[in-house]
């Protein structure tokens, strides 16, 4: 009886430190779907101006709708306009104790800048990666990052038409390990 129950209580120990091994992983917290549109009879309208202008006008969009379905976001910009192409109120949803929701929206924002800014300058397909590093209170205070990871595919003779991918994952280690012998 006695040899059972130490088993029992062994087994527990290695899987009660296997899920706190396996834990260590990556968890996407949101995937962003953005795909814009601008049909080419726009481009020279008689408002807003040759196509060359394009680029002044790169980031405005008539229509912006933004739907969540499943955990994941997809914006959708259409036609020239004057909103940006951005998913908005989304950040509340993705709340991570300990960081502040400003911090992931203003990571958001710069990475939606640098990739307009690539796109700008000729990059018609391309990664971003950002990483934010916090004091992890479901960690007992120890590092866990925020990742923000783009992937998009932009029209190389239409600058302005395109799909991009942004996924937001919280990991625990960037596959680095911290410990020591």
């Amino acid at each position: 009886m006695k040899k059972i129950f130490l088993l029992t209580l062994l087994s527990v120990f290695f899987l009660s430190a296997f899920c706190q091994t396996s834990s260590n992983g990556t968890e996407i917290l949101t995937k962003i779907s953005v795909n814009k549109f601008i049909a080419d009879e726009e481009m020279d309208d008689p408002i807003l101006g040759p196509s060359w202008w394009w680029w002044f006008w790169k980031p405005f969009y008539q229509y912006v709708e933004t739907k969540v379905i499943d955990g994941k976001v997809i914006v959708t910009c259409e036609g020239r306009g004057w909103k940006l192409c951005r998913a908005r109120d989304i950040f509340n949803t993705t709340n991570i104790r300990g960081l502040a929701p400003e911090l992931v929206e203003n990571t958001y924002e710069s990475i939606n800048e640098e990739y307009e800014d690539r796109v700008i300058a000729g990059e018609h397909r391309g990664s971003i990666t950002k990483k934010i590093a916090f004091p992890d209170p479901l960690a007992n205070g120890r590092i866990s990052y925020i990742l923000f990871m783009m992937n998009w595919d932009n029209d190389p003779i239409r600058h302005y038409n395109g799909r991009a991918e942004i996924t937001i994952s919280k990991t625990n280690n960037l596959g680095i390990s911290t410990e020591r012998d």
